[in-house]
């Protein structure tokens, strides 16, 4: 399953350069939106595209978290476990996660059909490719998971022992 975490690995490479590129280029057009208001201009599309990047932001970073299992849990329950009890516990948690995936994926998919007819107002995007940003986040979080269940998979059935 080497291919499994290397997939994991390069995806989750691409969405930290993608995170770094996003905020660097969302700072950058919501600091020119304040200098243009000072000097009595405006750039209509600012406000939108900042709304839209912050999206893709949120979506594309949960999916980091997941990689590194750093998302809020209650470890004071998983927390007290022998390692094999909390290797099995990590590994029914990630397919719960994986179910909530999956509807993430099946409906962010219906949504963006049915919005792909629509545009921004200011941008004139196609709304279908704001709400993609749930199906991406949502499909990268799958892989990660996947990846933490087979490395969690191997702890119970190594006693603990495997570091990855």
């Amino acid at each position: 399953m080497q291919w499994l975490q290397k997939t994991s690995d390069a995806l989750n490479k691409a969405a930290v350069v993608f995170l770094g590129i996003a905020l660097a280029v969302m700072t950058v057009v919501v600091f020119a939106q304040v200098v243009f208001r000072m000097i009595g201009a405006s750039l209509p599309w600012s406000e939108e595209f900042a709304r839209y990047t912050m999206v893709f932001l949120t979506y594309i970073g949960a999916s980091v978290g997941v990689k590194y299992k750093s998302h809020i849990s209650v470890e004071a329950v998983v927390g007290v476990l022998p390692s094999k009890l909390r290797a099995a516990a990590e590994v029914l948690i990630d397919i719960l996660l994986m179910a909530a995936f999956y509807i993430l994926i099946r409906y962010g998919m219906k949504i963006v059909g049915i919005t792909m007819n629509q545009q921004s107002p200011a941008m004139k995007i196609k709304m279908g490719y704001m709400y993609f940003s749930l199906v991406l986040g949502a499909v990268i979080m799958t892989v990660h998971t996947i990846n933490n269940i087979v490395w969690d998979v191997k702890k119970v059935l190594t006693k603990g022992e495997v570091t990855e």
